[in-house]
C-alpha cells in the first residue's frame, strides 16, 4: 500500500481506517426508495426488476464521483476481515432484493394486502443493512478486526 493512500482519503468520504466509502449504499438506496413506494405506486415494479446489482468497484467505475478511483483503490487494500464482513453483508443485501422482487413478481398480479406489507418490510430490511453497513465502513462495528486497522495504520 502506498504510504499516503490514509492521507489522500483526509476530506473525502472514505473512511481512513477501513478503506471503504458509504458512498456504495446509493445503490442500495434507489431500490429502497421504490420498494418503499411500491404499496402505494405498485406500477413501479418495473423499476424494481430494472434494478441490478454491481459490485462496489463497478459502482465507483459508473458513479461520476471524484473519489471513484480513489475509493477503487482503498478497497484493494482493505483489510481482510473488515472485507469480508462488507462482502458478507453485500451479499446479504443483494439477495434480499432479489428474494423480495421474486415474491412480489408474484403477487403483483393478484394486488393483495400482501404485496404491500412485503414491498415495505423488504424497504425496511435494506434500511436496517445500509446501517449495518454504514457502522462497518464507519469503524462502528464490533465485528471489525481492530489490529487489521491498527496494522494498516502503522504500515510504512
Amino acid at each position: 500500500m502506498e504510504k499516503d493512500l490514509v492521507e489522500r482519503l483526509r476530506g473525502t468520504s472514505i473512511n481512513p481506517k477501513t478503506l471503504l466509502s458509504t458512498d456504495y449504499f446509493n445503490h442500495f438506496n434507489g431500490v429502497i426508495m421504490i420498494l418503499d413506494m411500491l404499496p402505494d405506486l405498485p406500477e413501479l415494479m418495473p423499476e424494481v426488476e430494472a434494478w441490478s446489482f454491481v459490485t462496489y468497484p463497478e459502482h465507483f467505475d459508473r458513479s461520476g464521483l471524484s473519489i471513484a478511483e480513489l475509493a477503487k483503490e482503498a478497497y484493494r487494500h482493505c483489510p481482510e476481515a473488515i472485507k469480508a464482513g462488507f462482502d458478507e453483508l453485500i451479499g446479504e443485501m443483494r439477495l434480499a432484493v432479489e428474494q423480495a422482487r421474486g415474491e412480489l413478481r408474484l403477487l403483483t398480479a393478484q394486488g393483495t394486502e400482501r404485496f404491500a406489507a412485503l414491498a415495505k418490510q423488504s424497504a425496511e430490511q435494506l434500511q436496517r443493512y445500509v446501517a449495518q453497513g454504514s457502522s462497518l465502513i464507519n469503524g462502528t462495528n464490533a465485528a471489525s478486526d481492530q489490529s487489521d486497522i491498527d496494522a494498516l495504520l502503522s504500515a510504512p
